[in-house]
């Protein structure tokens, strides 16, 4: 099992790429689909209380 955590801030290319922390074998990541490292986004609102199985 491989499991990829990352921090949510307004950068998700870098996040996903270069700051991440892997808890297993790390596999590869599709970047193209995260757009530019210089293009910023509105950050999502943090989600402290997932909900499983839903």
């Amino acid at each position: 099992m491989s499991i990829l955590i990352h921090p949510n801030t307004t950068n998700p290319k870098r996040d996903h790429l270069i700051d991440p922390i892997w808890i297993g074998r790390a596999l590869g990541v599709h970047g193209e689909v995260l757009g530019e490292e210089d293009e910023a986004e509105r950050a999502l609102e943090v989600n402290t209380e997932p909900r499983l199985g839903v």
